[in-house]
């Protein structure tokens, strides 16, 4: 199944791919998410994911910390980055930052996380080896999966260790999927 979803969106134009993450990134722009926020967790898109460039570039001009992943043994540690710095590219060709400014999950008030699937539950369904849900063990972080809508599916089988995200969004909008996130989120249109 995660060979098929991956290829499914892998097979999305350039143009259908730069559609998506305009709409995705109007979708969380177009929130309160980052208000509060003081430190953000991103990723580098790879493998067909939703490209969060425009996110990244206005959450850096308003001076927000970012921080990415990177992939250290069988973990991950995340690492505050400027967008113009030079990244470097893991076993797996994903872009990382060279930077060794290492920060706590603690510091973290939300984590924009890639997935491969998702269920209007929260449940996620990631590459399989495990690094978000090892990672972010705890719920001290507000988690929003991103993905393209082609990725929903109706259920997910699931594992003691995985962690619900607390929303999703899509080129569609968004997906609330936990009381927090009820809570906080306040967002432009009331369909959502």
């Amino acid at each position: 199944m995660r060979n098929e979803l991956r290829s499914a969106r892998r097979s999305l134009t350039l143009e259908q791919q730069e559609k998506h993450s305009l709409a995705v990134s109007a979708n969380l722009l177009g929130s309160n998410l980052f208000e509060s926020a003081t430190c953000v967790a991103v990723y580098f898109c790879s493998d067909g994911e939703v490209d969060l460039s425009p996110v990244i570039e206005k959450l850096h001009s308003v001076g927000m910390k970012l921080v990415a992943p990177r992939v250290k043994g069988m973990g991950m540690e995340f690492f505050s980055f400027d967008p113009s710095e030079t990244l470097l590219k893991n076993q797996w060709g994903i872009r990382e930052p060279e930077t060794r400014n290492f920060v706590e999950e603690t510091e973290m008030s939300v984590a924009l996380v890639p997935l491969v699937a998702f269920t209007d539950e929260g449940d996620r369904l990631g590459r399989g080896k495990g690094f978000y849900d090892r990672y972010f063990n705890g719920d001290e972080t507000l988690l929003i999966g991103i993905g393209h809508e082609l990725q929903k599916l109706d259920s997910i089988e699931r594992n003691a260790w995985d962690r619900r995200l607390d929303a999703v969004v899509t080129e569609q909008g968004w997906r609330i999927c936990s009381p927090r996130a009820k809570a906080c989120l306040m967002l432009k249109s009331e369909d959502n």
